[in-house]
């Protein structure tokens, strides 16, 4: 039986995959004209709103483009560590704010809010670094290369059974040496996940919570629980959904619904403003 099983499997998938492939544009034709319809009246009756959210996102890319355009050129020749993360910083989160606004239009509240969760981390951040200066945005630029000697050794553990190639000796000791350069420079601490805010927080190991805290926002972190209940496999993010309506638990919300957009659409104004804000006032103007 064990030999044969795996044989009869294979006759029977053939024609099986032969199948779908012929009824496959049937199958998606009548999928996207169900969705489209869906999408079409979700737009009717949250037309205003989601029209505001966009133009907002609109008005931030903007704004952020304008003044990285503007003031780029000069603020690199003076090594502006601070200019160079906000504006990187910015641009993430525009995107995720894009990305967010396209799961409104399609019906996934419990997707948009857990994309906030992401976009209220950058806007954290970026605020941590406006206010403790250049030497704590080069030190958060430069954890890249922690993060990529982290990663060349997962990699260089799993390559075989993952059917890849490990790294070459050469460049896999140079991301090292990298790191390694980086640790003396600013010590052991430095290489956790936080590392470089270490030194600020004196926190040999800080956590987001830390860095949230020390940014005067750990008041929104009721919000950032609840988003991320649908980032992670926890029980609760099975039977809580921004999607559903109030006690109706024993619905299995496989797909989009027309329901729950408020809270992650406030929360990405919020934090799409504030993160645009603390960009373009590093250089007031009138």
């Amino acid at each position: 039986v064990e030999k044969l099983v795996p044989e009869i499997i294979e006759i029977m998938t053939a024609p099986m995959v032969v199948a779908v492939k012929k009824d496959m544009p049937s199958i998606l034709k009548s999928h996207r004209k169900e969705m489209k319809g869906f999408e079409n009246q979700l737009h009717k009756e949250w037309k205003k709103p989601l029209d505001l959210l966009e133009t907002f996102v609109i008005l931030a890319f903007e704004a952020g483009a304008d003044f990285n355009e503007k003031f780029r050129e000069e603020e690199a020749e003076a090594q502006n560590h601070v200019f160079d993360a906000l504006t990187r910083l910015h641009a993430r989160a525009c995107q995720i704010a894009s990305e967010i606004l396209i799961l409104l239009k399609s019906g996934f509240a419990d997707g948009a809010h857990a994309r906030w969760r992401s976009l209220h981390e950058v806007t954290v951040v970026a605020s941590f670094i406006k206010t403790n200066g250049n030497e704590v945005a080069e030190r958060y630029m430069l954890h890249d290369n922690i993060e990529s000697y982290k990663s060349a050794n997962l990699h260089q553990k799993y390559y075989a059974i993952l059917g890849e190639e490990p790294f070459p000796e050469v460049e896999y000791n140079s991301i090292k040496e990298v790191r390694d350069n980086l640790i003396d420079r600013f010590g052991a601490p430095y290489e956790t996940n936080y590392g470089w805010a270490a030194s600020v927080l004196n926190n040999r190991d800080p956590s987001f919570c830390d860095i949230e805290r020390n940014a005067g926002f750990d008041h929104l972190r009721p919000y950032y629980r609840l988003a991320s209940h649908n980032v992670h496999a926890n029980p609760k993010g099975l039977m809580f959904k921004l999607g559903l309506i109030g006690n109706t638990h024993d619905i299995l919300l496989a797909g989009p619904s027309n329901f729950g957009f408020t809270v992650p659409a406030q929360g990405t104004l919020f934090s799409l403003g504030l993160i645009t804000a603390t960009l373009v006032t590093t250089k007031p103007t009138v």
